[in-house]
């Protein structure tokens, strides 16, 4: 199964376990009905889909806690045409795993604007290729065989545990049963570790001194933007 395939599987599978909630709610006794205000729902963020439940702390502040998780992953092996009938093997390794846990506040009463904040942890806070090839190779008239190619590793980590902050418009529990909301945030990585990894012809290169050179060229990759459109269910009355 693809990417594609694979992601559309995942967002139908949220609306399969979210649309139960509905009947649920309706046949909570009313002693739970009028308790602490609730919500759950779905997420597309460019991130990756996902799902959040939210509960509100105080009415009076407008502030709720926010746990979410979310899921991206792409594995898909490329071929790169170095020359007519030479392709060089990618394969990547881009996953993104986070799950969150934050506070949303509205500073407004009667406004549907927020400002959100929290951690998170990713359980694979890295993205990797892999660089290979299983035919003769040629490049820029270099012809070098699978053995001569071997193979490379790079791989760039970030740490674990991330930090967040964004805004956005939207109540993450709805005043009526269903809502919706916009959120645009960013996540502090850290400062990127480059670890690289090869055998063949690059074993008699002095590519490993460039590794400190390109850490330091990456050293403002610390942030990762995001991008968050929600539907929302609110479980409570």
């Amino acid at each position: 199964m693809d990417f594609i395939n694979w992601r559309l599987w995942y967002v139908l599978s949220l609306f399969a376990l979210l649309l139960p909630l509905s009947g649920f709610a309706q046949t909570l006794p009313d002693s739970l009905r009028s308790s602490t205000l609730q919500s759950a729902g779905i997420q597309l963020t460019t991130t990756g889909p996902g799902i959040f439940y939210a509960r509100e702390l105080s009415q009076l502040h407008r502030l709720s806690v926010v746990v979410r998780g979310q899921y991206a992953a792409y594995r898909k092996r490329v071929r790169v045409e170095t020359e007519p009938g030479s392709e060089l093997l990618i394969d990547p390794d881009f996953m993104i795993g986070l799950v969150q846990a934050g506070l949303n506040w509205h500073p407004f009463r009667r406004g549907s604007f927020f400002l959100t904040g929290g951690v998170g942890y990713t359980w694979h806070p890295y993205l990797g290729v892999v660089a290979s090839a299983t035919d003769k190779l040629t490049f820029s008239g270099l012809e070098l065989t699978p053995e001569d190619v071997g193979v490379v590793n790079l791989t760039v980590r970030w740490r674990p545990v991330v930090g967040y902050a964004g805004w956005g418009f939207g109540r993450i529990i709805p005043r009526k049963r269903w809502g919706v909301g916009f959120e645009m945030g960013v996540f502090y990585l850290g400062r990127p570790r480059v670890d690289l990894h090869y055998e063949g012809f690059l074993e008699t290169t002095t590519l490993d001194e460039q590794v400190s050179v390109v850490e330091h060229n990456l050293r403002n990759y610390r942030y990762l933007p995001s991008l968050n459109f929600r539907l929302a269910y609110k479980l409570t009355r």
